[in-house]
């Protein structure tokens, strides 16, 4: 028997979500063969997004590296190069029904009075430490979150249906400087989204012959 549920996957809980300019080539870095990076004057979009799972399939912790918006065909996504989770039934289904890299980490979460504190860690080594504001209201909106996984000589598409009540609040984000996405620069933003009431599908994936490596990366949707 599989040591995690089958897709698709309903959760719960609440977030919080950063979201800025990649420089495109160090995005590009991190991105299997066969895709494009979309990109305007040399940037793409890239981001963090913390997810406390409380409820549905499973109940964990989960942060996603977003390195950059690609285009593989006439298919748009965004591409994840790291999720970090606390659990191991997650870890495993991800890799093995959406083609993720997932890793386990440990979550240490606080609240203070207007202030939530997020920090993640491998081992002894702190791997991204977020603090926000805490949103008194928002506007509940839906989100189709487009992304696709790697499994063998397949890519793996699927969007997932996100529901919450969204609020911009303060954001303070703290990486290493010598960590493996420090290129990235994702500790730039002094602004987030706080995601409450959430509600998130994550669908069976859409199974694609990957394309053929190319000579260089390619930058642009053209």
């Amino acid at each position: 028997m599989n040591a995690y549920p089958p897709a698709p996957w309903q959760l719960g809980g609440w977030g919080v979500a950063t979201f800025g300019l990649v420089d495109a080539k160090a995005a590009a870095a991190f991105m299997p063969s066969g895709v494009h990076v979309v990109q305007l004057g040399g940037k793409t979009l890239g981001g963090l997004f913390f997810l406390a799972y409380e409820r549905g399939t499973l109940v964990y912790h989960e942060l996603n590296v977003v390195a950059g918006l690609v285009r593989v065909g006439s298919r748009f996504a965004f591409y994840l190069p790291r999720l970090y989770v606390n659990s191991e039934a997650s870890l495993a289904g991800g890799r093995d029904i959406w083609g993720v890299p997932k890793e386990l980490a440990t979550f240490a979460v606080s609240h203070e009075i207007g202030l939530t504190t997020i920090a993640i860690a491998q081992g002894s080594r702190e791997l991204c430490r977020v603090r926000c504001g805490v949103a008194t209201r928002g506007l509940r909106i839906p989100l189709p979150m487009p992304s696709f996984g790697v499994r063998g000589d397949e890519f793996l598409f699927f969007t997932a249906a996100l529901a919450a009540r969204l609020s911009l609040v303060r954001a303070e984000i703290r990486m290493p400087a010598d960590g493996e996405f420090a290129a990235l620069a994702l500790d730039r933003p002094r602004r987030a989204i706080r995601c409450e009431n959430l509600s998130l599908m994550v669908p069976v994936p859409l199974a694609v012959p990957r394309p053929a490596p190319q000579q260089a990366p390619s930058y642009g949707t053209s």
